[in-house]
């Protein structure tokens, strides 16, 4: 082996303790073969001394044939956990003989990183069902703003009933005078007036019905009016809490959409 690359494996302990003590410490000849490593406590190791070192990448023989050191990462396929760290070129002059691998486990970054990534997909469910509460309170305030409309016609043509009914109260009371006038005279004529008499009695009642019956739908009318009013300000009434809903949920999804974003701010910065 190279004089060199004898002199890092067997100082490997000491340089790991230099650095961080989850820093896994590889040393591999120029061909890929592992000449030596240095493990965290507890981490089973995941290749022999003496075994080829497979790198899918090709970042190592990159590393190898121009000198230059890089950064790779690993996915769990290949080590038994994900790895990302730095390979690091070994010269004896100008030729490169070797190369320490100094990576760490970055199993708990993935994690978090999955965990955002469902995090942001579960914060887009939650938009989505929002989305359509607020599009089904609009669609209750337009049918609510269509019911008032249906209430505010329907009060104006109750209002031209009463009119209607006022006009033939007054008749009544124009006929029920005009009844009296004819009993009158049917009485100074005698006998001649006598069955003009029976028109005129007949005429009174009419005309005391009538009135009877105009005061009675005038009153039905007035309760109407009354309900109507009453719905009309209950329909504003949920017309304006439809509307305050609609700014909570607007409120919520301002909120909704800062925690996106700073859910992928957390993804970008754990991204490997």
């Amino acid at each position: 082996m190279n004089a060199k690359l004898q002199n890092f494996v067997d100082n490997l302990d000491i340089i790991r303790q230099l650095f961080d003590k989850e820093l896994i410490i590889s040393v591999l000849d120029q061909n890929g073969v592992v000449r030596g490593f240095s493990l965290p406590e507890g981490l089973p190791p995941q290749a022999e001394v003496g075994s080829v070192f497979k790198d899918p990448s090709g970042i190592f023989d990159e590393v190898i044939r121009r000198g230059i050191t890089k950064h790779n990462y690993l996915p769990k396929e290949v080590m038994g956990y994900p790895v990302e760290g730095n390979l690091v070129p070994i010269k004896d002059g100008r030729e490169v003989v070797g190369c320490v691998i100094c990576s760490y486990s970055v199993e708990g970054k993935e994690r978090v990183k999955d965990i955002a990534a469902k995090f942001q997909e579960s914060i887009q469910e939650i938009d989505n069902s929002i989305q359509n509460v607020v599009e089904g309170i609009d669609n209750l305030f337009q049918m609510l703003t269509t019911m008032n409309k249906m209430t505010s016609d329907v009060e104006e043509d109750v209002n031209e009933a009463t009119d209607v009914v006022n006009n033939i109260s007054r008749n009544a009371s124009h006929s029920n005078i005009l009844a009296l006038n004819a009993s009158i005279e049917a009485a100074r004529s005698g006998d001649a007036g006598r069955g003009f008499a029976v028109v005129a009695t007949e005429m009174g009642k009419l005309a005391k019905d009538s009135g009877t019956s105009a005061t009675e739908i005038k009153k039905t009318l007035s309760v109407i009016v009354n309900h109507l009013g009453t719905i009309a300000d209950s329909i504003k009434e949920a017309n304006d809490m439809a509307k305050g809903h609609i700014d909570s949920i607007a409120s919520i999804r301002d909120i909704l959409g800062n925690t996106v974003s700073i859910a992928k701010e957390l993804e970008n910065d754990i991204k490997i």
